[in-house]
């Protein structure tokens, strides 16, 4: 939805059109504010449809997206390779949670 109204953005069109509008392209910018998450790169992955499911079913248990639990668990897996990274407590605890429930590791 636009802030301006519909007048106000004839009237600047019109004032563009005759002239009437001042650019300076020295005058400075408020920036857009940092993102408070790291940016998010897709990553293409295929698994087998009951693989799917399990995850999505695992994911829903967790009440968690699913690409979050898929996140978690290649940080684990990660984790698990390097003695010196660290993993989130909530990481580890859904972890644990999810041993508990199934019986066996993610």
């Amino acid at each position: 939805m636009s802030q301006y109204s519909d007048q106000q953005i004839t009237a600047a069109a019109t004032a563009f059109a005759a002239g009437d509008v001042r650019y300076d392209e020295t005058a400075a910018a408020p920036l857009p504010p940092a993102p408070e998450t790291e940016p998010m790169v897709p990553l293409g992955l295929r698994v087998p449809a009951p693989l799917a499911q399990q995850i999505r079913a695992a994911a829903s248990q967790a009440g968690v997206p699913y690409s979050q639990l898929i996140r978690e668990w290649i940080e684990l897996g990660l984790a698990e390779m390097a003695t010196d990274k660290t993993v989130s407590l909530a990481v580890l605890r859904r972890a644990i949670a999810h041993v508990a429930a199934t019986g066996h590791a993610a």
